[in-house]
């Protein structure tokens, strides 16, 4: 079995002069939890940006090194962005549910990618059953997203990814407006998610990190510091700057 899923060679990545992302150079292993640390604009959100090319969309931006999703180049101009983007789901840190039902929500990507029509109701339940909300909506699948609580609509947003049937959910501070139980929750669900799926989560919650990823990269001033097992990290950092972010003596 392959031994990573996303592999980053020397990843540059510039907005104009500045540089957002240098050299950085790591292998993301299928079905773990991969986190990102650092304090702001230290790159984290960028590099989710880079490895479903959302990046694209922001002018005056260069890109050096390589990314590797199993063996296909996304970097490269014969990458099919559409396809990546259906392979690699990302869900931002305030959530932003449609203005339609809660089912529109779910069904209307895969609906516009022509998915077939008779499995649109299944969609629906395994994806809100994936999120952990079924229970909590199924009664109501025709009323407005926008009645859901914050924690709810960030559950939909995940459970509208996984209609997508990604490989890849990146995470941009999924839980950062979020309440505790509401964070639990999420938590939670990405502990039974990554049986199936390969996740990337940022998150400036050290906390959070240390409960719920596997593995950990701590990125400062657009590079990584260190790369471990989060359990180690987190117990026996190698190096002192990771000791004294976590530590908070530092970020």
């Amino acid at each position: 079995m392959k031994e990573y899923k996303i592999r980053l060679e020397e990843l540059s990545f510039f907005f104009g002069d500045f540089q957002a992302l240098d050299q950085v150079s790591l292998e993301i292993r299928p079905r773990e939890i991969f986190g990102l640390m650092g304090p702001a604009k230290s790159g984290k959100s960028t590099l989710l940006r880079v490895l479903n090319r959302m990046c694209d969309l922001i002018p005056e931006v260069r890109v050096t090194g390589r990314v590797w999703l199993d063996d296909e180049d996304i970097l490269s101009p014969d990458c099919d962005v559409v396809n990546l983007r259906r392979r690699v789901g990302l869900v931002l840190s305030k959530p932003m549910p449609l203005p339609r039902s809660i089912r529109e929500n779910l069904v209307l990507a895969p609906r516009l990618a022509g998915r077939e029509r008779g499995k649109m109701e299944e969609l629906v339940e395994t994806s809100l059953k994936a999120a952990q909300l079924w229970e909590e909506v199924k009664d109501r699948l025709n009323d407005s997203a926008l009645k859901l609580s914050g924690g709810q609509q960030q559950r939909l947003c995940l459970a509208r990814t996984l209609a997508m049937e990604p490989e890849v959910i990146l995470l941009d501070e999924p839980t950062s407006g979020l309440d505790p139980i509401s964070t639990a929750k999420i938590e939670e669900t990405l502990s039974q998610l990554k049986k199936h799926y390969t996740i990337i989560l940022v998150s400036n919650n050290t906390k959070q990190i240390a409960r719920a990823t596997d593995r950990t990269a701590y990125l400062l001033m657009s590079r990584i510091i260190e790369i471990g097992d989060t359990a180690r990290i987190f117990t026996i950092p190698k190096d002192k700057r990771t000791d004294d972010y976590i530590s908070g003596r530092f970020g």
